[in-house]
């Protein structure tokens, strides 16, 4: 018995020397880069700053203290500098994914495009999928969102309208919690592209399926374990797959996957229903059963919450800048009056609105949608911001850093305002357009696929908002809370709307 206790005791004293050697080997490895103290020796601190919903500032002031580049894992670091990020994501770049990426799967035993590893797997995908997200293949396209716009509309006059008070009384007084609604919009845009059929939250004006409390709730854990890699390992250990809780049923996200499964089914077998949407155009480019099935799911979770991220937080920048909302709802209104602007207005009508567009650019500047850290890896070493960085380092992005950068936006980056955008030369243009468009992966082989998609619904909503209404917050000094965990967690941006006469009948 004393035997084994003290071959336990060295056996114990053994492994904490091996993992000690390991911590000062892997500390020494990238000594040079500065960084956080505590970001050197363990990984905890980058785990502790994404389940803090604050990881896109603590970035930021990582950037500002250490520079452009700083050290904030045991094998990762932080790049803010865009024109370094252009250069490794670039489609002919050394850098491939790395395996942060295999923790975003949606089904823990299979990839999507969004999760592989494989340039050559993740390639063949992305050309069967793009066809569909570009719209080529979908019959509509436009018509089906002006629908889901007019559905976003008929939903605020409807139940959420309030009337200006009287002296007397103030009975009419209403608000409504944008975030929400909002996010009804964007899940019943892509649905209804992807399977012909909305999921219909804007009809029921509810969290329908419980999806949204539940990716709510699922998605900071999610993030947070994608950056340990053992934890990877062993929730998608095939040998464990007994023991784990079956996604598909869980409510919210696994009601999604089993509605995109009978979807699928629907389009494949001997009696197979064939449509010109999303989810044909995948059928007609040869994606096999399981691939569909699971890039239908990735495309719900994906395009619905950057798409309501961009149009909330632009939204707020708009309502809260008094010369901003006047000017822009100026521009509108002299659009509808010149019958330049359809009901709903076109995606052709309003890229010919220079204010609108400024608007839409600056805002995906200010608040980026995705904040994903997104890391690559190179197999050869290489030099970054003047530091040079080991083979299979985790090159990570800061948004924030990156869409406040002074050479490329001005003094005043940190102000809202929509006029940088406008008269300038093409060339400082196409440098500040560049670096926003990094928001999409722009100029990469990742870029996002439903960019297309995105922008037309940004091109749409804010002019069908500001030409019928007049929104206000409720409480300015706390106009919502903002959770980041790589999508933002958006909820009680309470707003008074009233409707503008005056522009409806002009």
């Amino acid at each position: 018995m004393a035997l084994i206790l003290v071959a336990a005791a060295v056996a114990a004293v053994l492994a904490a020397v091996y993992s000690l050697l390991g911590r000062i080997a892997s500390y020494r490895r990238l000594a040079h880069i500065p960084g956080p103290r505590w970001a050197a020796w363990t990984d905890l601190w980058l785990v502790r700053g994404q389940l803090s919903g604050q990881l896109n500032f603590t970035l930021q002031a990582v950037n500002e203290k250490y520079g452009n580049l700083a050290r904030i894992g045991r094998n990762w670091v932080v790049c803010g500098d865009p024109e370094e990020l252009r250069r490794i994501w670039g489609v002919r770049s050394n850098y491939k994914r790395a395996y942060w990426y295999r923790g975003l799967r949606v089904d823990p035993y299979r990839d999507s495009t969004f999760s592989t590893l494989d340039d050559a797997v993740h390639d063949e995908l992305r050309a069967k999928l793009l066809p569909g997200y570009g719209g080529k293949d979908v019959d509509g396209l436009h018509e089906i969102i002006d629908t889901q716009v007019a559905g976003f509309i008929k939903l605020l006059e409807s139940k959420y309208l309030a009337e200006e008070p009287s002296k007397k009384s103030n009975a009419s007084y209403r608000t409504v919690d944008l975030a929400r609604k909002v996010q009804f919009f964007t899940l019943d845009v892509i649905s209804a592209l992807a399977f012909g059929n909305a999921f219909g939250y804007l009809e029921a004006d509810a969290d329908k399926f419980g999806y949204i409390r539940t990716t709510e709730s699922t998605v900071p854990i999610l993030m947070s374990t994608a950056i340990m890699p053992w934890i990877v390992n062993l929730l998608q250990s095939p040998y464990l797959r007994p023991f784990m809780p079956n996604v598909r049923g869980m409510v919210g996200i696994g009601t999604v996957m089993n509605l995109a499964k009978e979807a699928v089914d629907a389009r494949y077998g001997d009696q197979a229903i064939v449509k010109r949407d999303i989810l044909g155009s995948f059928v007609a480019h040869g994606l096999a059963r399981d691939d569909a099935e699971g890039e239908a799911v990735v495309q719900i979770i994906a395009g619905s919450d950057t798409s309501a991220t961009a149009i909330r937080s632009t939204l707020l920048y708009i309502i809260t800048n008094p010369h901003v909302y006047v000017r822009l709802q100026r521009e509108i209104d002299e659009g509808v009056r010149a019958g330049r602007i359809s009901s709903p207005i076109t995606d052709t009508e309003a890229r010919n609105f220079p204010y609108l567009q400024a608007v839409i650019r600056e805002g995906l500047r200010m608040w980026p949608p995705a904040t994903g850290l997104l890391p690559k890896v190179s197999k050869t070493d290489d030099v970054i911001c003047g530091h040079r960085i080991p083979a299979g380092t985790s090159v990570a992005w800061a948004p924030w850093t990156v869409m406040r950068n002074k050479e490329i936006f001005g003094d005043d980056c940190a102000l809202f305002r929509p006029e940088r955008w406008m008269d300038i030369s093409a060339e400082h243009f196409r440098a500040m357009d560049q670096t926003v468009m990094l928001d999409f992966g722009g100029g990469s082989r990742y870029e996002c696929l439903g960019k297309n998609i995105a922008m037309i619904e940004l091109n749409k909503v804010y002019v069908e908002l500001l030409r019928r209404f007049d929104i206000v917050l409720v409480d300015p000094a706390h106009p919502w809370k903002s959770f980041n965990a790589a999508f933002f967690i958006q909820s009680d941006m309470n707003v008074r709307i009233t409707r503008r006469e005056e522009a409806v009948k002009a």
